[in-house]
């Protein structure tokens, strides 16, 4: 175990995140915690921010330090200003960063691995090491040799930042990153909770423990409901199974069975990952990085939904820091720009102030409405901010824009009514969340004859809705989506959870009715993928800050209209004890339940016999596995890693998810081309060509004017001849052409070095 490196990465997390608190306390004052818990992801977005845009002129360490030193000064500037900066909750922070942290180490200590099959770790590396070996940005691609890479890379740029500046191996790097990202997750989940609890003046601590938990470790109900299926009538069993296309027979599991994996596959035809599952299976991917960084742009809107006393102050977080935090999330994952947008919308839309007073001289515009004109002025300014917003993210993120948006051959597009999902698969996926949300709704309506019978009708229209159309959607989320909204207007002494909630609901709603169509795979099904993490992100914090109200604040039943930020203590009438035991236990019923998969999951992790595991000897080496499950190429790989710069390699062709361009893939050197990813980003007629270009280069037939040209072509420096290559091209005697000789033989590989002078002479002299 590399305890050395562990104190290392903890040392400069907790650097980063104490040069971060005086911008975490200028933009989260009125938080409990003066933003403590944000102070990390700060760091890391001015810093990433900063580095990617010198990063087009020059990416390297001493740029990295450069960009430390322009955060350092922007936090010694602040400092000078009199701001409050509250150390103890800086511990508390780091208190919680810490646990998250050590607990993600421990999990991929016992399996480091950086395997090809079960995900895209060989993806996610790859791309760390290009950026480890790029003179400037963007990299080029290691898949795609020539050309700079078309996908968002801006986690895995957070990641080589970090490993730039501990002298870090990527090998070791890629989980120790990994271990930070989840930190950061727990700890603003956890942050965030607190803020908006402490508002209620419930127990803020006890929201944030439980938005940690739910955001981390809990999972949905699908094991625990297969564990107890043997005891459920078999009526029951066939009803649940049929929806998830599974035999009733195999619906009941025995322990010795459980498998990690098939929680996440709920949803027919599609992926409904939730971060435990994630974490676990430890790819460094997009849609995972991306999440601490959303929770951080929600408390930024969670700041701006508070109303902040100076309108100057309100339009400097709107214009001025949401662009570049959302232009940044984008750069991570392009998934989460929309969603980003969203929570915006939202929070304008349901701000304690008209967001037309964002407007110079909108104020006047406030004044003197109906309801329902002032209802449709909040969400029609609220939509104009939030596309201005988008705007000037855009141009914020320019680079990416261009080289990445702009010059990925991708083909996107606007899709409507995808395969629908049944009722079993949402309430398996979400009914962890819906059913408190929906009980936390229910304790804030005031249920007299009129109300009881509004909520009547609109549960019929939408029950029969549902019913005629298939959506069923419609019938259990869309309900809570249509009472959180009214709820929030009514002033029912709910808050910015209830926003959360509306953001999660209009997701799971939205991908039922519209979805992303692009090359990659059909259907919906890297919509619900990227999606539903983001649903999960908000709803557990938005649950953390429901339950802790459920079990310590008022009866259900009685709505208080109270404003916390007045110098009047609210009085909110204690819950009877039997009623607030009943939720205690409640709570307690659900965290168990939920916790059932993360101790099966775990439990199967440090048991498991794969040779990739190791429980008896951890480590983070994220590449030792080669020397046991691939001996015969390990040597070749090592040797390729040491060359300097970016010499280009050609291998055969990679298939996905299988051991495949490993020359490239764990050494970040471009190779001709790699795994099928490509296709996608650069088009199938760029892609087939190149396929071809390394048929001819390996095919024993190929006439040797023609592979000189395609060696030239693409400027290859090493041809890595192995086990695949020999097994998909045949065998060729590559050391008997001019300018070709072997420089290293290891294993069943041998790689040979081309000079391209003379291939160049040779292939000039044949024309």
């Amino acid at each position: 175990m590399e305890f050395a490196l562990i104190a290392l990465w903890l040392t400069v997390y907790y650097a980063l995140a104490l040069v971060g608190l005086p911008v975490a306390s200028a933009l989260f004052s009125r938080f409990p915690d003066r933003g403590a818990t944000f102070a990390l992801p700060i760091s890391l977005t001015i810093l990433t921010i900063i580095t990617y845009w010198f990063g087009q002129f020059a990416f390297n360490t001493a740029v990295v330090l450069v960009s430390v030193l322009v955060l350092v000064s922007l936090s010694a500037f602040l400092t000078r200003r009199n701001l409050e900066i509250d150390l103890r909750s800086y511990a508390e922070a780091m208190a919680v960063f810490t646990v998250a942290f050590g607990f993600l180490v421990l999990v991929r200590a016992i399996d480091p691995a950086i395997v090809a099959t079960g995900g895209e770790k060989f993806l996610d590396f790859g791309l760390l090491k290009s950026l480890m070996r790029a003179p400037e940005l963007p990299p080029e691609d290691m898949w795609f040799a020539g050309e700079p890479i078309r996908y968002y890379y801006g986690g895995h740029l957070v990641a080589a930042i970090l490993t730039k500046l501990t002298g870090t191996a990527p090998k070791f790097s890629y989980n120790l990153a990994l271990a930070g990202f989840y930190g950061m997750l727990v700890s603003t989940a956890y942050g965030l909770a607190r803020a908006v609890a402490d508002r209620h003046k419930t127990s803020s601590r006890l929201a944030g423990v439980l938005a940690g938990f739910f955001v981390g470790f809990a999972g949905n109900i699908f094991t625990p409901l297969r564990l107890l299926a043997n005891a459920f009538p078999s009526a029951l069993v066939e009803a649940i199974a049929t929806p998830l296309e599974m035999e009733s027979a195999n619906f009941p599991l025995d322990p010795i069975e459980f498998w990690y994996w098939e929680a996440s596959r709920v949803m027919v035809d599609t992926i409904n990952e939730f971060p435990l599952f994630a974490y676990i299976n430890g790819d460094l991917h997009a849609h995972m990085m991306g999440q601490p960084f959303l929770l951080f742009i929600t408390a930024l809107c969670y700041a701006i939904y508070r109303s902040h006393a100076e309108i100057r102050w309100r339009q400097l977080l709107v214009f001025g820091v949401l662009p570049p935090a959302v232009a940044f999330l984008g750069t991570i994952s392009f998934w989460s720009f929309p969603t980003a947008l969203g929570i915006v919308w939202l929070s304008l839309t349901f701000a304690e102030e008209h967001p037309v007073t964002l407007v110079p001289g909108g104020a006047r515009l406030a004044e003197s409405q109906s309801a329902l004109a002032d209802e449709v002025g909040k969400v029609a300014v609220s939509l104009a901010i939030t596309a201005v917003v988008g705007v000037l993210a855009f141009i914020w993120a320019g680079p990416f824009v261009v080289n990445v948006l702009l010059g990925s051959a991708s083909t996107r597009s606007i899709d409507f009514f995808p395969d629908r999902s049944s009722f079993v698969e949402l309430l398996v996926v979400h009914g962890a969340f819906l059913l408190p949300l929906a009980l936390y709704l229910g304790s804030h309506v005031r249920w007299d004859e009129q109300n009881a019978t509004g909520v009547g009708i609109l549960g019929g229209v939408l029950l029969l809705l549902g019913w005629q159309s298939g959506f069923t959607a419609l019938v259990l989320v869309a309900p809570l989506l249509v009472a959180g909204w009214l709820l929030l207007r009514l002033d029912a002494d709910l808050g910015f959870e209830t926003v959360l909630l509306v953001a999660g609901a209009g997701l799971v709603i939205l991908v039922e009715f519209v979805y992303v169509q692009d090359n990659a795979i059909a259907g919906r099904f890297n919509t619900v993928f990227k999606v539903y993490m983001q649903v999960w992100v908000f709803w557990a914090v938005a649950v953390g800050v429901a339950l802790a109200r459920l079990v310590t604040d008022s009866v259900p039943g009685y709505a208080a209209k109270t404003r916390f930020d007045s110098a009047e203590t609210p009085t909110t009438p204690s819950a009877p004890i039997s009623r607030r035991a009943g939720m205690a236990v409640f709570v307690c019923l659900l965290v168990l339940s939920t916790s059932v998969y993360g101790a099966f999951a775990l439990g199967e992790h440090v048991g498991s016999e794969k040779p990739v595991h190791r429980p008896d000897d951890p480590s983070l080496d994220g590449t030792a596995f080669i020397l046991t499950t691939h001996p015969d190429e390990a040597g070749a790989i090592e040797w390729l890693d040491e060359r300097k710069g970016r010499p280009h390699i050609v291998s055969a062709q990679g298939q996905p998810y299988q051991w495949g361009s490993p020359g490239s893939s764990l050494t970040g050197l471009p190779t001709v081309l790699g795994w099928y990813q490509e296709r996608i980003y650069r088009g199938d007629a760029a892609y087939a060509e190149r396929q071809r270009d390394v048929e001819l280069i390996f095919r024993s037939n190929t006439a040797w004017p023609t592979r000189a040209d395609k060696l030239a072509k693409h400027d290859v420096k090493y041809i890595y001849y192995g086990p695949r290559e020999r097994q998909q091209y045949g065998r060729t005697a590559f050391g008997t052409y001019p300018g070709i000789e072997q420089v290293h033989r290891s294993g069943s590989v041998s790689i040979y070095e081309v000079n391209q002078t003379v291939i160049e002479s040779e292939t000039d002299s044949s024309n």
